[in-house]
């Protein structure tokens, strides 16, 4: 009787949710009013909504509540009590792999694939195997952290300390700090001290760093940069720590996001910078001076990130991908103006569409004005990540 009331609960809030905020805030809203449910009710009826969330485009054919039940299946590796209630005969194939589980399903939903949650194959970058990505979307991406140089003992014992689980990242070039994963979920805040030790950073934002980390940047020498879309500030402190002297710019064109920004660079312990709130569209908000590196993460889809906002994928119109992708042309064709001669520009995005990506670099390509140097789609979908796309250009 208790599942079947929070599986309609959960129908519930599927039929009043339309997309039009995170769905984490809007679940806050709606618990708040309806305090009838405990904690425990309020956490298994998330999970299911996430779940039916979590399938994409596939099987929206069927109703609600077998569709969250068939992601509460494919989504999880353990023993269910939903499921062993529901639908016991699935419950006692839970640890099989995704393959299994939807070969599986397919005796009664014979048309249903993998390849049917994220449909959109032709629009994605090179580099991304659309069947690896769609099967990312049934399991939770990790947490992650770049720990700060000369502070990776003192993390490791504050973890073991608390008997925190933790992963340590395996070697790779693009890497060049040390990064740790955690659950999804795990909470670090009051165990460590969060941007002064260690910065909560996707780890394909990570591997960025490989990108701003340049032949011929001295970093002895005082680099004037400027994050021009520096949202949380993550690239901003992994810049920090790769040039000491860095004269460092940060804009917005969100008043509420630099001011988070601001309190975020005092944990960090960065003093040396300055923060404006700009329109990038607009020539006249450009900033009077030059840098010789610019870091445009630029507002895209987020596609990239989806799994850990699988609502956003339900809900995504294609329509959207143009839009943004001339957006990003517009920003790019104004920013350039204050990139010094032999300067660096990076692109990045969290996007996995082309549009968004390759088509936005062999624009900034044709202009003529920059000459590429490298670019790469950081898949993150093996390793429980985000999946980015940075480009590096270099004015002669």
């Amino acid at each position: 009787m208790k599942f079947d009331n929070l599986l309609r609960y959960a129908v519930r809030v599927i039929d009043a949710y339309s997309g039009e905020k995170p769905l984490h805030i809007w679940l806050k809203d709606f618990f708040r009013a309806n305090p009838q449910m405990g904690s425990t009710d309020r956490k298994l009826v998330s999970e299911m909504v996430y779940c039916f969330y979590r399938l994409g485009y596939s099987l929206n054919n069927i109703s609600p509540a077998e569709r969250i039940l068939i992601g509460i299946f494919l989504c999880n590796d353990s023993q269910n009590g939903a499921l062993e209630y529901l639908r016991p005969e699935w419950n006692a194939a839970i640890s099989k792999s995704p393959e299994e589980k939807i070969e599986l399903l397919q005796m009664n939903f014979p048309d249903f694939s993998a390849n049917q949650i994220f449909p959109f194959k032709s629009l994605l970058s090179a580099g991304m195997d659309h069947t690896a990505f769609c099967l990312s979307f049934l399991k939770k991406p990790e947490l992650f952290i770049r720990i700060r140089k000369g502070k990776e003992e003192i993390v490791r014992a504050k973890l073991r300390e608390k008997k925190i689980y933790f992963k340590e990242a395996a070697p790779d070039d693009q890497l060049l700090f040390k990064a740790c994963s955690f659950a999804n979920g795990t909470r670090l805040d009051g165990i460590l001290d969060l941007n002064r030790e260690a910065v909560v950073q996707d780890l394909s934002s990570q591997k960025t760093g490989s990108f701003l980390k340049l032949p011929g940047m001295d970093p002895e020498k005082i680099i004037r940069a400027w994050d021009c879309c520096a949202a949380s500030g993550g690239k901003s402190i992994l810049l920090a720590d790769l040039y000491p002297t860095l004269d460092i710019t940060v804009s917005d064109i969100r008043k509420s996001i630099l001011e988070n920004l601001r309190k975020r660079f005092a944990e960090a312990g960065i003093i040396r910078y300055q923060a404006f709130e700009k329109d990038l569209t607009r020539v006249t908000d450009l900033p009077k001076q030059t840098y010789d590196l610019i870091v445009a993460d630029l507002p895209c889809t987020g596609s990239g990130t989806w799994s850990r906002t699988p609502e956003s994928l339900f809900f995504f119109n294609p329509e959207s991908v143009g839009p943004y992708s001339e957006k990003q042309k517009l920003i790019l064709s104004n920013i350039v103006r204050c990139l010094k001669p032999g300067g660096v520009l990076v692109y990045i995005t969290c996007s996995v569409f082309a549009a968004e990506n390759e088509e936005v670099a062999d624009y900034i390509r044709n202009a003529g004005e920059l000459q590429p140097v490298r670019q790469q789609m950081i898949t993150g979908y093996s390793e429980n990540a985000d999946s980015l796309f940075a480009a590096v250009f270099t004015r002669s």
